[in-house]
């Protein structure tokens, strides 16, 4: 597909949604391309079984997702059902989930991502862009790169490089006995794990006096906690293995820009909180 000259390009996208119905999930992230001067192409995967499809075709495809692990299953899904003459793994994709309209500063996290695509576009290496996070609680670097900060998975790019590192992400898990059906207490869950990690991981889940807890671990059943567990894992294993083997690229690189992007995820968050008083 060829671009007019004096537009560009559209975005190669991996959606997922499972909060927000398809059709608004589309046309809000559409709406946001559209601010940012671009229009976005690709699949949008639908984990949520109750939610309806909209009409097809368009320019973002809706296909029935499993949940597995998540949003990461999602992603592996999405980024399997790109068409191939797209032949995504010599471009960048972006993966998006709903949590981006939901629970985060939308407009300044999907702008600054998209600021990056050239960048990325030239990068040799296998790089990813998006908001970093620093480590904060028990495990302090990441045990793959030994980097202090993590990508987070809400809203990130991936070069064609480094993509194969997200295509084998449940081989990875399965090697480090994340895919266990076992309880996160068991041995078996995680034994290819460092113990720091896999600490990390339950003090986040299944530890009722961590203070790190999920909030909604208590009501989760064993089988939300086992996703939710690899999915936390998918994240820092991506993170660790482009940090080893490429580059990520920081959205919120520098002092002002870690501010700027605090700030307005700290208002967006205090936003939605007065929306919710006011309903």
């Amino acid at each position: 597909m060829r671009a007019s000259p004096n537009r560009a390009p559209p975005v190669l996208a991996v959606a997922v949604c499972y909060h927000m119905k398809p059709a608004l999930f589309i046309e809000r992230l559409q709406a946001l391309a559209a601010d940012a001067g671009r229009r976005l192409q690709g699949v949008v995967v639908n984990n949520q079984p109750g939610h309806a499809a909209p009409a097809q075709p368009g320019d973002l495809e809706v296909v029935q997702g499993t949940n597995r692990h998540l949003d990461f299953s999602g992603y592996f899904e999405g980024l399997q059902h790109l068409p191939a003459v797209d032949q995504a793994e010599t471009g960048n994709v972006l993966f998006v989930n709903d949590s981006l309209l939901t629970a985060h500063a939308s407009t300044t996290i999907f702008r600054r991502v998209l600021a990056l695509d050239g960048l990325l576009q030239q990068l040799e290496v296998p790089a990813g862009a998006g908001k970093l996070d620093p480590y904060r609680s028990i495990c302090l670097r990441n045990p793959w790169s030994g980097h202090g900060s993590y990508l987070s998975t809400f809203c990130f790019l991936l070069n064609g490089p480094a993509q194969p590192i997200l295509r084998r992400l449940a081989t990875d898990a399965e090697a480090d006995g994340v895919l266990a059906e076992a309880p996160l207490e068991d041995p078996a869950w995680g034994a290819g794990l460092d113990a720091v990690t896999r600490e990390y991981i339950r003090a986040h889940l299944v530890y009722t006096r961590s203070p790190y807890r999920w909030r909604a671990a208590a009501a989760a059943d064993p089988e939300l906690i086992r996703r939710k567990a690899r999915c936390v894992y998918f994240e820092h294993r991506l993170s660790g293995s482009l940090g080893l083997e490429g580059a990520l690229v920081p959205i919120n690189a520098g002092p002002r820009s870690r501010a700027f992007v605090a700030s307005s995820e700290t208002g967006a968050r205090l936003l939605r909180a007065l929306k919710g008083q006011a309903a």
